[in-house]
């Protein structure tokens, strides 16, 4: 890379900073040292030769990145039709898969960790299967069974809210 010179009358120091030679030409730039270019930024106002209306038009444009538009379908009087076409195709292929079509991948996490609970490591476990093991577990915690403990306690909440999950999701998706 070749070194210039500040583009600053009288100085010789090595230049650095670029920067555009007027707001009518930002694409073209001139080499300024550290000093000078701080002077320049400090002066530069690309407003300056623009009247009120101009400036007005510019931010106007400035908000959508000074590019130019249209009104939605003037430049293809089939813009409509093909929206349509693209959304009919989206929210068709949504109708076509039934409630009993999710896979176990598309099984919630709350759904995943409330079988974790129970203690059941099979995604698509029939109901009947969950209950029983349900049950089980209830009877090994609940305080008529094996008397008043508090950590039993807490492991039962989590067991109900667990199968409440569970069942919550089978009203939703198993059974349709």
């Amino acid at each position: 890379m070749t070194q210039q010179k500040c583009n600053s009358p009288e100085c010789n120091l090595f230049a650095e900073y670029k920067a555009p030679l007027s707001p009518d030409n930002l694409r073209q730039y001139q080499w300024f040292c550290l000093q000078h270019i701080k002077e320049y930024n400090k002066n530069w106002n690309y407003f300056e030769n623009m009247t009120a209306d101009e400036i007005e038009t510019f931010i106007e444009n400035d908000i959508i990145g000074h590019r130019k538009t249209q009104k939605i379908g003037a430049a293809n009087s089939d813009y409509f039709n093909k929206t349509n076409k693209i959304r009919e195709k989206l929210f068709n292929s949504f109708d076509e898969i039934g409630n009993k079509e999710f896979s176990s991948t598309l099984l919630g996490s709350e759904y995943i960790n409330a079988l974790a609970e129970l203690n059941i490591n099979d995604k698509s476990a029939p109901l009947e299967v969950i209950k029983s093991k349900f049950k089980d577990i209830v009877k090994q915690l609940h305080p008529d069974t094996v008397g008043y403990k508090e950590e039993n306690i807490e492991k039962l909440k989590k067991v109900l809210e667990s199968y409440k999950i569970i069942k919550n999701h089978y009203e939703r998706f198993k059974s349709k």
